[in-house]
């Protein structure tokens, strides 16, 4: 079908494809829908040009920020002694929209996958141990996915942190296996945070 279109377009519809959850019939009706949306497509450009420039990583956390610092580690309110890890900022967006949790995080982006190239360095294992020893942090939640990379990567970490003299704690089994973080509801989070599972410590 991409033949038919002119160059330009076709290249937009190439580039859309790459992104995740986008086939290419999705990627060619936002195509033609941008197409027809100039005033939109102005914005997105300026928006995405300033992206990778704007958007940085918090020097603490690893949370999305636009300041060296991000809102939730500047925040003096937070309960200073607990590290809540999780794989990505999606995650930790939605564990922040149910208020069940206000400690600090600390986010890997990525888990640990030797095939792909990710390793202890990747998922910034160093900077958290740091942060740990910095805050004198007395409990790190692992709020991992529970798939097998997840658990992989959980296991992993709790290993590395038997030394400090901390709480380690994951969530409770209650987020069924295979599911991610950010699919599972409120209330089924909420209870999983409350009767998480403790590794050390408790």
């Amino acid at each position: 079908m991409q033949n038919h279109y002119p160059h330009t377009l076709k290249k937009l519809i190439e580039a859309l494809s790459e992104l995740p959850g986008i086939g290419e019939k999705s990627a060619s009706r936002l195509s033609l829908f941008l197409l027809s949306k100039p005033g939109l497509c102005e914005v997105l450009g300026d928006l995405i040009k300033e992206l990778p420039y704007r958007v940085k990583l918090c020097k603490y956390c690893r949370n999305l920020s636009e300041e060296e610092v991000c809102g939730i580690c500047r925040d003096e309110t937070r309960e200073k002694d607990k590290i809540c890890v999780v794989e990505n900022p999606v995650n930790l967006f939605h564990i922040e929209k149910t208020g069940i949790y206000r400690g600090y995080y600390y986010v890997l982006h990525y888990l640990l996958s030797p095939k792909e190239g990710f390793g202890p360095k990747e998922l910034g294992l160093e900077n958290l141990l740091k942060l740990i020893q910095e805050r004198e942090i007395k409990e790190v939640i692992l709020a991992l996915s529970p798939t097998l990379a997840g658990e992989a990567t959980s296991s992993y970490i709790a290993e590395l942190l038997k030394p400090f003299p901390i709480t380690i704690s994951k969530l409770a089994c209650g987020i069924p296996m295979g599911m991610e973080i950010q699919f599972a509801d409120p209330l089924t989070l909420k209870k999983a945070f409350q009767g998480r599972e403790f590794l050390k410590g408790e």
